[in-house]
């Protein structure tokens, strides 16, 4: 049964706030399938508020009413079905015409408090929500929840410790380092990719005094797995990076991607790890060795999916997403098409 056929029997559906950055493409796919599905859509960045985006917002009985415009189009706050959060910008409100640079300051603070926190607090479907999505970027705590969900996680090492770093990484045998935050830096010129890199106790200077630092088991992996969970429903995509690869994201050019199965214990385990992260949306990574097992190696509440996507379209990721968003009901599988013969089993 298609998507718009299970929308239609659930009912029409209620409209959807999109909130991202104006340049961002990639939720497009999404966008076009939910003007299919007959969802009302209002797309704005949280940039654009006050200039292009319009709030009247009262609590009453207990609940938020009242109205949201975004260039011309407006829709009551009470009738929101779904706010999909994809890597918004924050107001931002510029000195000038006799405003102060702090007054400026508190403004835009006021503006982002403002118009997400309204956002927020509607009782409607959110994808994901903005505390849960800050509480899974928090990588200790999403790790340990991997693990408790019944995942296999690498050891880590998080820490300071000059000394107790280098005798980890000894112990450890072959280990990587990782960000704990965004895996890059904001410059001047542009943003600076901080892959996930081999490192050794001979690596380990003084300089790891200086910040929190993540080191981790290294797995020998046979491949990568980008599993995108969308609404309980895993899609699976198998990327083989170069043999030399620590980070499949140095190698995107490179990448072979293919569909796979995800064994029960990972599929039951993923599903686990999202609820108990409140997360609707995840990309989750995995590296698979050569025993075939499937090791957790992050979870980012907003990873990106639309490269998996573009190479394996009949994932059907952005209808999935589309069609939670327009009536969380629904639940919708991989296409029944997809080819028998794409599929890898262990």
């Amino acid at each position: 049964m298609v998507v718009d056929d299970l929308v239609r029997q659930a009912g029409r559906p209620r409209p959807v706030c999109v909130v991202a950055s104006d340049a961002d493409a990639s939720l497009n796919g999404v966008v076009q399938e939910l003007h299919a599905l007959g969802a009302p859509v209002l797309r704005f960045d949280l940039a654009s508020f006050p200039e292009r985006v319009t709030l009247a917002a009262q609590l009453a009985g207990g609940r938020i009413v009242g109205t949201l415009e975004a260039d011309g189009r407006r829709v009551r706050l009470e009738d929101i079905g779904a706010v999909l959060w994809w890597h918004p910008s924050t107001p931002c409100i510029r000195p000038g015409d006799g405003l102060e640079k702090c007054e400026a300051e508190w403004l835009s603070r006021e503006a982002a408090a403002g118009l997400a926190g309204t956002l927020a607090a509607l009782g409607c479907l959110h994808v994901n929500h903005p505390d849960h999505t800050y509480a899974a970027q928090n990588k200790p705590y999403a790790l340990a929840q991997a693990a408790a969900a019944g995942l296999r996680v690498p050891p880590v090492w998080i820490g300071n410790d000059v000394a107790d770093a280098r005798r980890t990484v000894d112990d450890f045998g072959q280990a990587v380092c990782k960000s704990l935050v965004s895996p890059a830096i904001e410059a001047a010129d542009g943003p600076r990719a901080l892959f996930t890199s081999a490192v050794k106790p001979g690596d380990l200077g003084e300089s790891v005094a200086a910040a929190a630092h993540q080191f981790q088991r290294r797995i020998n992996a046979m491949y990568e797995v980008r599993l995108i969970m969308v609404h309980g429903e895993p899609f699976a995509a198998r990327l083989t990076a170069p043999a030399h690869s620590t980070d499949f994201r140095a190698h995107y050019d490179e990448l072979v991607y293919d569909y796979i199965d995800v064994p029960d214990e990972v599929r039951y385990g993923a599903v686990r790890l999202m609820s108990s992260l409140h997360l609707e949306y995840a990309a989750v990574d995995l590296l698979v060795d050569a025993q075939a097992q499937w090791w957790l190696v992050d979870v980012n509440p907003v990873g990106q999916w639309g490269f998996v996507e573009g190479h394996l379209p009949e994932l059907a990721i952005s209808a999935q997403l589309a069609a939670a968003l327009a009536d969380p009901c629904i639940s919708l599988r991989r296409r029944a098409a997809q080819p028998a013969h794409a599929h890898i089993h262990h």
